[in-house]
């Protein structure tokens, strides 16, 4: 019978700092961020400060945040921030319906929802310049007119359009984030409102909707920081359709060359962005505690 082979002694182990040697791996990941984000935002913010043009390049004068008031109290950029809000609004609820009902029916699929769902990320991978002409054409010149008989100079056909190109094209993307969301309720939860007599709306609003609120949550701010700077639909609609503040961006700084109000336009479009996003995170979070 041989002798059992001799234990080796357990030395303790010294705990590890989860911290440690964390900031050598993160510093060039924040070095990369400054340099893509900061350093063009410190640009923006240095020529927001001057008034000049690319038409005249050596008439340059500083005159600090006049530039960034006068933007602010111009009611052509309230009329572009309120054109620019409702066209969000009104993409983003036309995207979460849609992708709401498409994410329920691949949910119940049993073969194919893996190809699928590459299917549904086509839209969002053609390029927004093309889906933007397509929709313009079809909506304002195209097929439309022919059978709804409706004016094709029309401003409400333009702006029509532009919501049609952001609808097509993110819808896609918003189906399988909400279809990831589905994949978190248990189907033990939904025995058991069905056992308890629940109704299908009761079961939608009970048990679906608090299991899949984060996966909605990064839909709706997504999708809508995405709408909020869409450039390609509005760029390329009608001239008669209200400008939003992209266009109110691209036409400055390439139509009349203003560096200036551009660069205090862009900033205006940035503070926007914030202000939205917050918003959408703080309304997400406290209906998450309903």
């Amino acid at each position: 019978m041989r002798a059992p082979a001799p234990t080796r002694p357990q030395w303790p182990r010294r705990p590890v700092d989860p911290n440690r040697g964390g900031l050598p791996w993160v510093l060039p990941a924040v070095l990369v961020v400054l340099g893509v984000v900061g350093w063009p935002l410190v640009v923006a913010v240095r020529e927001s400060l001057f008034q000049s043009s690319l038409v005249v390049p050596d008439d340059r004068t500083f005159v600090g945040i006049e530039t960034v008031a006068s933007v602010f109290s111009s009611s052509t950029w309230w009329s572009a921030v309120a054109v620019t809000l409702a066209l969000v609004v009104v993409a983003v609820a036309l995207q979460l319906v849609l992708a709401a009902a498409f994410a329920t029916a691949l949910r119940r699929l049993t073969h194919g929802t893996r190809w699928l769902q590459v299917l549904l990320l086509v839209p969002f991978a053609t390029l927004a310049v093309v889906t933007a002409v397509t929709w313009r054409d079809g909506l304002t010149a195209g097929f439309a007119p022919a059978w709804f008989g409706y004016d094709v100079d029309s401003r409400s056909a333009s702006m029509a359009a532009v919501v049609a190109a952001e609808v097509w094209r993110g819808t896609g993307i918003t189906t399988v984030i909400l279809l990831a969301g589905l994949a978190r309720v248990p189907s033990s939860l939904r025995e058991a409102a069905v056992a308890d007599g629940a109704t299908a709306w009761q079961r939608v609003w009970r048990v679906t909707r608090p299991a899949a609120a984060p996966a909605i949550a990064v839909a709706v701010v997504y999708r809508s920081l995405d709408a909020l700077r869409a450039l390609e639909a509005p760029l390329m609609a009608d001239a008669a359709a209200p400008r939003t503040v992209s266009t109110l961006v691209w036409d400055t700084t390439f139509e009349t060359f203003e560096v200036g109000l551009g660069a205090a336009l862009s900033l205006g479009l940035l503070l926007l962005a914030v202000l939205v996003g917050v918003a959408l995170a703080v309304t997400s979070r406290m209906r998450r505690t309903l």
